[in-house]
């Protein structure tokens, strides 16, 4: 998990070295998981997935 301060004075940086180790990251904003970011690729690979769900 990153918390936002942790992103707030790392930046992307931060974000990249968690994404390097799994493929989603949690933001927690006051201890609270509020956000998830992932690379751009697990990302389509999911929305592909999604897709052929529907179909």
């Amino acid at each position: 998990m990153i918390t936002a301060n942790d992103l707030k004075t790392k930046g992307i940086a931060c974000l990249e070295e968690s994404l390097a180790h799994q493929p989603e990251a949690v933001i927690t904003v006051r201890g609270k998981e509020s956000f998830v970011v992932m690379k751009i690729e697990h990302y389509h690979y999911l929305r592909e997935m999604e897709l052929e769900a529907a179909l």
